[in-house]
Protein backbone atom coordinates (compact mmCIF):
# COMPACT_ATOMS: atom_id res chain seq x y z
CA UNK A 1 0.00 0.00 0.00
CA UNK A 2 1.04 3.60 -0.69
CA UNK A 3 2.32 5.68 2.25
CA UNK A 4 0.98 8.69 2.90
CA UNK A 5 2.31 11.27 4.91
CA UNK A 6 -0.23 14.22 5.66
CA UNK A 7 1.60 17.57 6.42
CA UNK A 8 -0.57 19.81 8.26
CA UNK A 9 -0.01 23.12 10.57
CA UNK A 10 2.97 25.33 10.86
CA UNK A 11 3.08 28.70 12.00
CA UNK A 12 0.49 30.22 9.64
CA UNK A 13 -2.59 32.35 11.08
CA UNK A 14 -4.31 29.01 9.47
CA UNK A 15 -2.65 26.52 11.39
CA UNK A 16 -5.95 25.16 13.22
CA UNK A 17 -7.98 24.89 10.21
CA UNK A 18 -4.95 23.12 9.20
CA UNK A 19 -5.25 20.54 11.71
CA UNK A 20 -8.98 19.98 11.33
CA UNK A 21 -8.26 19.65 7.22
CA UNK A 22 -5.73 16.66 8.47
CA UNK A 23 -7.53 15.06 10.61
CA UNK A 24 -10.52 14.66 8.58
CA UNK A 25 -8.07 13.48 5.77
CA UNK A 26 -6.46 10.96 7.89
CA UNK A 27 -9.89 9.82 9.66
CA UNK A 28 -11.85 8.88 6.27
CA UNK A 29 -8.60 7.93 3.89
CA UNK A 30 -9.31 4.66 2.19
CA UNK A 31 -7.22 2.17 4.43
CA UNK A 32 -7.23 -0.37 2.02
CA UNK A 33 -5.34 1.89 -0.45
CA UNK A 34 -3.40 3.55 1.84
CA UNK A 35 -1.36 3.85 4.75
CA UNK A 36 -1.86 7.64 6.49
CA UNK A 37 0.52 9.58 9.01
CA UNK A 38 0.16 12.92 10.37
CA UNK A 39 3.17 15.18 10.94
CA UNK A 40 3.37 18.71 11.70
CA UNK A 41 5.36 20.84 9.17
CA UNK A 42 7.62 22.26 11.74
CA UNK A 43 8.42 19.04 12.75
CA UNK A 44 9.23 17.95 9.03
CA UNK A 45 12.74 16.64 7.92
CA UNK A 46 12.53 16.00 4.68
CA UNK A 47 15.75 13.90 4.82
CA UNK A 48 14.07 11.35 6.68
CA UNK A 49 11.01 10.98 4.78
CA UNK A 50 10.58 7.41 2.29
CA UNK A 51 11.35 8.78 -1.07
CA UNK A 52 8.30 6.26 -2.33
CA UNK A 53 5.77 8.35 0.16
CA UNK A 54 3.42 10.88 -0.97
CA UNK A 55 2.69 13.96 0.82
CA UNK A 56 -0.63 15.66 0.77
CA UNK A 57 -0.44 18.91 1.80
CA UNK A 58 -2.42 20.34 3.81
CA UNK A 59 -1.00 23.41 5.03
CA UNK A 60 -3.29 26.31 4.39
CA UNK A 61 -1.56 29.68 3.58
CA UNK A 62 2.25 30.72 4.34
CA UNK A 63 4.47 27.13 4.00
CA UNK A 64 1.75 25.67 2.22
CA UNK A 65 0.52 28.21 -0.46
CA UNK A 66 3.41 30.27 -1.44
CA UNK A 67 5.66 27.56 -3.19
CA UNK A 68 8.04 26.96 -0.38
CA UNK A 69 7.14 23.12 0.78
CA UNK A 70 6.70 22.33 -2.83
CA UNK A 71 10.07 23.91 -3.59
CA UNK A 72 11.48 21.63 -0.93
CA UNK A 73 9.72 18.34 -2.11
CA UNK A 74 10.43 18.81 -5.53
CA UNK A 75 14.21 19.42 -4.63
CA UNK A 76 14.01 16.02 -2.84
CA UNK A 77 12.64 14.12 -5.68
CA UNK A 78 9.19 13.77 -2.98
CA UNK A 79 6.15 13.19 -4.71
CA UNK A 80 2.82 15.22 -3.51
CA UNK A 81 -0.76 16.54 -3.92
CA UNK A 82 -1.49 19.67 -6.26
CA UNK A 83 0.14 22.32 -7.63
CA UNK A 84 3.58 23.06 -7.95
CA UNK A 85 6.36 25.53 -7.06
CA UNK A 86 5.72 27.91 -9.75
CA UNK A 87 2.02 27.62 -10.12
CA UNK A 88 1.22 28.00 -6.20
CA UNK A 89 4.16 31.59 -6.08
CA UNK A 90 1.67 33.26 -8.75
CA UNK A 91 -1.55 32.31 -7.01
CA UNK A 92 -0.07 33.52 -3.54
CA UNK A 93 0.89 36.47 -4.50
CA UNK A 94 -2.04 38.47 -5.37
CA UNK A 95 -0.51 40.86 -7.62
CA UNK A 96 0.94 38.68 -9.28
CA UNK A 97 -2.31 36.60 -10.12
CA UNK A 98 -4.02 39.57 -10.83
CA UNK A 99 -1.38 40.70 -13.44
CA UNK A 100 -1.43 37.53 -15.24
CA UNK A 101 -5.68 37.67 -15.13
CA UNK A 102 -5.69 40.81 -16.76
CA UNK A 103 -2.83 39.97 -19.28
CA UNK A 104 -4.71 36.79 -20.24
CA UNK A 105 -8.14 38.42 -19.99
CA UNK A 106 -9.61 36.61 -17.23
CA UNK A 107 -12.28 38.94 -15.66
CA UNK A 108 -11.46 40.20 -11.98
CA UNK A 109 -12.30 42.97 -10.25
CA UNK A 110 -10.31 46.33 -11.07
CA UNK A 111 -7.60 47.36 -8.47
CA UNK A 112 -4.67 49.37 -7.37
CA UNK A 113 -1.81 48.30 -5.63
CA UNK A 114 -0.41 50.47 -2.30
CA UNK A 115 3.09 49.41 -2.15
CA UNK A 116 5.61 49.55 1.26
CA UNK A 117 5.58 53.10 2.31
CA UNK A 118 3.74 54.22 -0.75
CA UNK A 119 1.34 56.80 0.45
CA UNK A 120 -2.51 57.01 -0.76
CA UNK A 121 -3.69 59.22 -3.24
CA UNK A 122 -7.26 59.78 -3.49
CA UNK A 123 -7.20 61.82 -6.47
CA UNK A 124 -6.41 58.84 -8.48
CA UNK A 125 -9.19 58.26 -11.10
CA UNK A 126 -9.71 54.37 -9.33
CA UNK A 127 -10.96 56.08 -6.13
CA UNK A 128 -12.76 58.87 -8.08
CA UNK A 129 -15.02 56.73 -9.64
CA UNK A 130 -15.27 54.13 -6.78
CA UNK A 131 -17.11 54.01 -3.99
CA UNK A 132 -16.75 50.47 -2.53
CA UNK A 133 -13.48 48.95 -1.94
CA UNK A 134 -12.03 45.63 -0.45
CA UNK A 135 -8.56 46.27 0.83
CA UNK A 136 -6.51 43.16 1.37
CA UNK A 137 -2.56 42.03 2.23
CA UNK A 138 -1.09 40.87 -1.26
CA UNK A 139 -0.30 37.29 0.50
CA UNK A 140 -2.05 36.12 3.60
CA UNK A 141 -4.98 34.08 3.59
CA UNK A 142 -8.58 32.97 5.38
CA UNK A 143 -9.60 36.46 4.90
CA UNK A 144 -7.06 37.92 7.88
CA UNK A 145 -6.26 41.65 7.09
CA UNK A 146 -8.99 41.95 4.43
CA UNK A 147 -11.35 44.99 5.17
CA UNK A 148 -14.42 46.81 3.27
CA UNK A 149 -14.67 50.12 2.94
CA UNK A 150 -17.74 52.23 1.89
CA UNK A 151 -16.34 55.38 2.75
CA UNK A 152 -13.02 56.30 1.20
CA UNK A 153 -12.27 58.49 4.45
CA UNK A 154 -11.47 54.64 6.14
CA UNK A 155 -8.98 53.12 3.48
CA UNK A 156 -6.08 54.67 5.70
CA UNK A 157 -7.16 52.44 8.69
CA UNK A 158 -7.72 49.30 6.24
CA UNK A 159 -4.42 49.79 4.91
CA UNK A 160 -2.92 49.86 7.95
CA UNK A 161 -4.46 46.86 8.98
CA UNK A 162 -3.42 44.75 6.09
CA UNK A 163 -0.23 45.68 6.28
CA UNK A 164 -0.11 44.12 9.52
CA UNK A 165 0.33 40.84 7.23
CA UNK A 166 1.98 42.19 4.38
CA UNK A 167 3.81 45.32 3.20
CA UNK A 168 2.31 45.48 -0.06
CA UNK A 169 -1.82 46.02 0.05
CA UNK A 170 -4.14 45.54 -2.97
CA UNK A 171 -7.26 47.48 -2.93
CA UNK A 172 -10.35 45.84 -5.50
CA UNK A 173 -13.34 48.04 -6.45
CA UNK A 174 -16.17 45.97 -4.42
CA UNK A 175 -18.51 43.61 -6.02
CA UNK A 176 -21.63 43.40 -3.81
CA UNK A 177 -24.02 41.77 -5.62
CA UNK A 178 -22.80 37.86 -4.84
CA UNK A 179 -19.90 35.81 -3.95
CA UNK A 180 -19.55 31.66 -5.51
CA UNK A 181 -16.55 29.20 -5.66
CA UNK A 182 -15.81 26.81 -7.90
CA UNK A 183 -13.77 23.64 -7.15
CA UNK A 184 -11.03 22.45 -9.57
CA UNK A 185 -10.56 18.97 -9.80
CA UNK A 186 -8.55 16.76 -12.19
CA UNK A 187 -9.47 19.05 -14.89
CA UNK A 188 -13.32 19.02 -14.34
CA UNK A 189 -14.99 21.89 -12.76
CA UNK A 190 -17.10 21.24 -9.41
CA UNK A 191 -20.91 22.03 -8.61
CA UNK A 192 -19.96 25.90 -8.26
CA UNK A 193 -21.66 27.03 -5.10
CA UNK A 194 -22.66 30.81 -4.02
CA UNK A 195 -21.99 31.69 -0.42
CA UNK A 196 -24.45 33.77 1.90
CA UNK A 197 -22.37 35.43 4.62
CA UNK A 198 -24.96 36.53 7.45
CA UNK A 199 -22.38 38.65 9.33
CA UNK A 200 -21.86 41.78 10.48
CA UNK A 201 -19.11 42.32 7.91
CA UNK A 202 -21.27 40.99 5.31
CA UNK A 203 -18.50 39.34 3.00
CA UNK A 204 -16.89 35.67 3.54
CA UNK A 205 -13.96 36.64 6.24
CA UNK A 206 -12.33 33.92 8.97
CA UNK A 207 -15.41 34.61 11.46
CA UNK A 208 -18.44 33.92 7.98
CA UNK A 209 -15.53 30.94 7.07
CA UNK A 210 -15.07 28.71 10.49
CA UNK A 211 -16.91 30.53 13.18
CA UNK A 212 -20.43 31.68 12.43
CA UNK A 213 -23.67 28.94 11.76
CA UNK A 214 -25.70 31.94 9.77
CA UNK A 215 -23.29 31.27 6.71
CA UNK A 216 -24.77 29.60 3.79
CA UNK A 217 -23.21 27.50 1.05
CA UNK A 218 -25.54 27.13 -1.97
CA UNK A 219 -25.80 25.16 -5.09
CA UNK A 220 -25.98 27.60 -8.42
CA UNK A 221 -28.95 26.79 -10.03
CA UNK A 222 -28.69 29.29 -12.54
CA UNK A 223 -27.60 27.47 -15.78
CA UNK A 224 -26.02 30.31 -17.56
CA UNK A 225 -23.95 31.94 -14.96
CA UNK A 226 -22.85 27.76 -13.59
CA UNK A 227 -21.67 27.25 -17.06
CA UNK A 228 -19.71 30.88 -17.06
CA UNK A 229 -18.55 30.29 -13.76
CA UNK A 230 -16.88 26.80 -14.77
CA UNK A 231 -15.48 28.15 -17.99
CA UNK A 232 -13.68 30.86 -16.23
CA UNK A 233 -12.57 29.13 -13.52
CA UNK A 234 -10.87 26.49 -15.52
CA UNK A 235 -9.10 29.05 -17.71
CA UNK A 236 -7.87 31.15 -14.44
CA UNK A 237 -6.89 27.71 -12.68
CA UNK A 238 -4.81 26.53 -15.96
CA UNK A 239 -3.49 30.15 -17.04
CA UNK A 240 -1.52 30.09 -13.32
CA UNK A 241 -0.46 26.31 -14.13
CA UNK A 242 -1.98 24.48 -11.19
CA UNK A 243 -2.73 20.99 -11.00
CA UNK A 244 -4.81 18.31 -9.68
CA UNK A 245 -7.08 20.51 -7.33
CA UNK A 246 -7.77 23.78 -6.17
CA UNK A 247 -10.56 25.82 -5.49
CA UNK A 248 -11.30 29.55 -7.82
CA UNK A 249 -13.10 32.12 -5.93
CA UNK A 250 -15.50 34.71 -7.38
CA UNK A 251 -17.55 37.93 -6.69
CA UNK A 252 -20.48 38.94 -8.66
CA UNK A 253 -21.85 42.67 -8.89
CA UNK A 254 -25.16 41.83 -11.05
CA UNK A 255 -23.64 41.71 -14.62
CA UNK A 256 -20.32 41.00 -14.10
CA UNK A 257 -18.32 38.16 -12.69
CA UNK A 258 -15.01 38.62 -11.23
CA UNK A 259 -11.91 36.01 -10.06
CA UNK A 260 -10.97 36.99 -6.81
CA UNK A 261 -8.59 34.40 -6.51
CA UNK A 262 -7.10 30.59 -6.60
CA UNK A 263 -6.43 28.84 -3.43
CA UNK A 264 -4.09 26.14 -4.46
CA UNK A 265 -4.77 24.48 -0.43
CA UNK A 266 -8.20 25.13 0.45
CA UNK A 267 -9.74 23.95 3.63
CA UNK A 268 -10.52 19.94 3.32
CA UNK A 269 -12.67 19.66 6.44
CA UNK A 270 -16.03 17.80 6.04
CA UNK A 271 -18.01 20.88 6.05
CA UNK A 272 -15.67 23.20 3.66
CA UNK A 273 -16.55 24.48 0.13
CA UNK A 274 -14.31 22.16 -1.79
CA UNK A 275 -15.63 18.88 -0.03
CA UNK A 276 -18.71 20.09 -0.39
CA UNK A 277 -18.68 21.09 -4.65
CA UNK A 278 -17.31 17.74 -4.98
CA UNK A 279 -20.27 15.97 -2.68
CA UNK A 280 -22.92 17.76 -4.69
CA UNK A 281 -21.17 16.49 -7.57
CA UNK A 282 -21.49 12.94 -7.18
CA UNK A 283 -17.49 12.33 -5.35
CA UNK A 284 -17.74 11.55 -1.37
CA UNK A 285 -15.59 12.56 0.84
CA UNK A 286 -13.16 9.12 0.69
CA UNK A 287 -13.69 9.29 -3.21
CA UNK A 288 -12.25 13.14 -3.02
CA UNK A 289 -8.72 12.22 -1.22
CA UNK A 290 -8.78 9.13 -3.18
CA UNK A 291 -9.11 11.03 -6.83
CA UNK A 292 -6.14 13.48 -5.00
CA UNK A 293 -3.48 11.79 -4.17
CA UNK A 294 -4.18 8.98 -7.49
CA UNK A 295 -4.19 12.06 -9.63
CA UNK A 296 -0.75 12.66 -7.95
CA UNK A 297 0.97 9.96 -7.82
Amino acid sequence: MRSVIILYGGDSVESQISLQSAEGIIKNIDQTKFTATMQDIKDFDVKSINKEALIFIAVHGKDGEDGTTQKLLSENNIKFTGSDENSTKKCWDKISSKILMVENEIPTPEFQVISANQKLDLKNDFFLKNDSFFVKPNNNGSSFGVSKVDHKKNLGKAITEARKYSKDVIIEKAYNTAEYTVGILKGEALQPLEIIAEDNKGFYDFEAKYLSKATKKVEVVDKNIKKELKNIALKAFYKHGCQTWGRVDFVYDGENLGVLEINTVPGFTEKSLFPLAAKLSGINYQELITDIIEDSI
